[in-house]
């Protein structure tokens, strides 16, 4: 089965590549990594549509997480210690996979470099743009979308926040087929993690993350199977989220939430890989 992947890179979604290449080391084709944060826009205008809609709060807290994942890396390097998970460069060359960047994954340059590898199967892992239906049904087998929560509820971007501001008790990763909506699919795959008092956004990404990186290799025994299982999701009981604006935020300080800083990130990264 030949495997291409869409994503766009963080220490959690890189968690989940690397353990479904070191799983099918011959069946990853090829990466392609979004060059963007939001869709459609450079740099500058994604960062003036996040300060527009969040307030610079929250686009100072997103920064100052991105900076400690960028300084935990130059740490363990200078401590001479393996970090639990590879770059996207890095698995290109421990791996020797193609990776290329995109700044739209529907464009007929990126078509064509992800048809020359001929895929059977296409798994979306935190990409952030929208997937057409010219690239939705050109894998085979099909093209699915990991999603950190027990969708229905939680569809769109930010679910821890909207978890922990919400106090469930419950989330959860759910491996849905792509359609030309966002997190609207077939579920393929869920399984359910237990929100503790103290967990904050960074601790449930490293949890969902090392249940995902499980997910995926689960996943494509079933969609190799050739009956891999289909439930519809109940779209009466959905709900959707964008960026939380700022009486959200007030919300979420109100009631315990925290992001996590980079302590917390360096207790996942032991001295072996996984």
């Amino acid at each position: 089965m030949s495997i291409v992947i869409l994503t766009y890179e963080s220490l959690f979604s890189n968690l989940m590549i690397e353990a479904l290449i070191k799983t099918y080391p011959d069946e990853v084709f090829g990466i392609v990594h979004s060059d963007f944060i939001i869709q459609g826009k450079s740099f500058r205008q994604s960062l003036l549509h996040l300060y527009r809609h969040t307030g610079l709060r929250f686009i100072i807290r997103k920064a100052f997480l991105e900076l400690q994942f960028r300084a935990l890396y130059v740490i363990v390097r200078l401590n001479a210690r393996r970090a639990k998970v590879s770059s996207l460069r890095e698995m290109g060359r421990l791996y020797g996979i193609p990776i290329i960047g995109s700044k739209d994954v529907n464009s007929p340059q990126t078509l064509a470099r992800i048809r020359a590898w001929n895929p059977d199967v296409i798994f979306s892992i935190y990409l952030n743009q929208l997937i057409k239906p010219e690239l939705i049904e050109m894998p085979s087998h099909g093209i699915f979308n990991i999603h950190p929560s027990l969708l229905p509820r939680h569809r769109g971007v930010n679910p821890f926040f909207w978890v922990i501001i919400n106090r469930d008790i419950e989330t959860g990763v759910t491996i849905h087929w792509v359609d030309e909506n966002f997190d609207t699919g077939d579920i393929l795959l869920q399984r359910k993690i237990e929100v503790e008092p103290r967990d904050s956004i960074i601790s449930l990404c490293y949890k969902s993350s090392l249940l995902g990186a499980d997910m995926l290799c689960e996943a494509v025994k079933l969609i190799d199977s050739g009956n891999p299982p289909r439930f519809e999701q109940d779209h009466a009981r959905a709900s959707y989220h964008t960026w939380p604006k700022p009486k959200d935020q007030l919300r979420f300080s109100a009631v315990g939430g925290r992001y996590g800083n980079i302590f917390e990130i360096w207790r996942y990264l032991p001295k072996d890989k996984i």
